[in-house]
């Protein structure tokens, strides 16, 4: 896939041409949301299985998309893939690989969605991957600072109050300080975890889909 290919005309269908350079770089955003392609990836999967299941596409169809969406992915992990500013974002640089892959099939797979969906999950469930990565970080570190505290059970050191010394402690103590702190910061993180597990498709381009 390359910038010479045609660009974008979702949008563009009233235009004898394309945009100019300057307008295609500022309307790109495959520059930043190229990293969400996985989860951009799993996302149409999954909607392509829906649509197979409810009967709107067929299974041979459905296989088709699944099969050519797990190419596209293995493309871009083993930098094969070659993003186009002309295509705009990752939904269409996916989608255009897609066609090139497996033919009118492809088509089929945005049927009853929007790019407005597409953009709402995307984020989502890049969100929460990275807090369920964020979320082991904090589980080794409150391991750290359990183990730490183990051993400096005994070792005294001066608690302070108002910048002054005050009450002697021991640096175990003061490390169980920061487990309870970076425990509550993981309970959060969990609770968002949860908060984001829920599908935000269906709304498509503002209230709801036209198919039918």
């Amino acid at each position: 896939m390359s910038d010479k290919k045609a660009s974008n005309q979702m949008w563009g269908g009233r235009f004898a041409s394309g945009p100019a350079a300057i307008m295609e770089a500022i309307n790109a955003s495959i520059s930043f949301d190229r990293k969400l392609y996985a989860q951009d990836i799993r996302g149409s999967i999954a909607h392509s299985e829906m649509l197979a299941e409810t009967g709107i596409i067929s299974a041979a169809d459905q296989d088709k998309i699944a099969h050519g969406l797990n190419t596209i992915l293995k493309e871009i992990e083993a930098g094969r893939f070659e993003f186009s500013t002309r295509l705009e974002d990752i939904h269409m640089n996916v989608e255009a690989r897609l066609a090139d892959l497996i033919g009118p099939a492809a088509g089929r797979l945005h049927t009853a969605r929007s790019r407005n969906d597409q953009v709402a999950v995307d984020l989502r469930l890049w969100v929460k991957d990275e807090c369920f990565r964020v979320a082991e970080a904090l589980k080794g570190l409150i391991a750290a600072f359990l183990e730490r505290a183990e051993e400096h059970a005994a070792t005294v050191m001066p608690g302070f109050t108002h910048m002054q010394a005050a009450q002697p402690v021991t640096f175990g103590h003061h490390c169980m300080a920061y487990v309870e702190m970076f425990s509550r910061d993981l309970s959060r993180v969990r609770d968002a975890i949860e908060r984001m597990d829920e599908s935000p498709l269906g709304a498509a381009a503002l209230a709801g889909t036209s198919f039918a």
